[in-house]
């Protein structure tokens, strides 16, 4: 992945945006003595698109839980400073696929599981633990809670111990209650989603054109 201007290092990109006339996002790391921050950004010069990078900051503050940034227009990061780039990376590609209107809010740390055949469940340990659990009365709860955590583990990168294997915990040491909620699905989906990364890889990462009108 290139360098861009003074943007930073592009870590991921959404090529053709289907709710706002197929301009491209990126998204950029930039290091600072505080930490790590994201810049979404695109080099359309469409009218319509400072709003949808708007309208995509507005997601990963609310939906995986960042803080905007005032030094610049699009500038996100997490609370903790930390990278948790695999999952801002996915949390990111999720954001864009809606339109707008449908950005935006937490979501539940308490999910239907059809395999398990009941509701599994996020519990916050502190300190960035996680566990996640199933009513007792649950036969097949504990194996999918251990599948799931293993999920989380792969899509965040996060520790787990083989000593409690319901267990996951950011590297960060802080609490990411929105990031949990925000890929719950996927954890729950692992082999597909590692499935769409798999093919993504095959298509190869397209290169922003940046000096055409329309995209970035």
């Amino acid at each position: 992945m290139g360098l861009t201007r003074d943007l930073g290092r592009r870590i991921e990109l959404k090529s053709m945006d289907p709710h706002c006339h197929d301009i491209s996002l990126g998204l950029y790391r930039q290091q600072t003595v505080e930490g790590s921050s994201y810049l979404v950004h695109t080099y359309s010069a469409h009218e319509d698109a400072p709003s949808r990078v708007s309208e995509i900051v507005r997601g990963l503050v609310e939906v995986a839980g960042m803080v905007s940034l005032a030094e610049q227009p699009g500038l996100v990061a997490f609370p903790c400073g930390g990278r948790h780039e695999k999952a801002l990376r996915r949390s990111f590609l999720e954001v864009c696929k809606l339109p707008g209107s449908e950005i935006g809010g937490v979501l539940p740390l308490v999910r239907p599981d059809k395999k398990a055949e009941c509701e599994l469940t996020i519990e916050s340990l502190g300190a960035g633990s996680y566990r996640v659990t199933a009513p007792a009365a649950a036969e097949l709860g504990p194996r999918r809670c251990q599948a799931v955590s293993r999920g989380f583990a792969k899509l965040c990168e996060m520790d787990s111990d083989e000593s409690q294997p319901c267990v996951v915990r950011f590297g960060c040491g802080m609490e990411h209650d929105a990031l949990m909620g925000a890929l719950f699905f996927r954890a729950q989906n692992v082999r597909s989603a590692m499935q769409e990364d798999e093919l993504a890889a095959s298509r190869g990462t397209l290169a922003a054109p940046g000096s055409q009108d329309g995209n970035p």
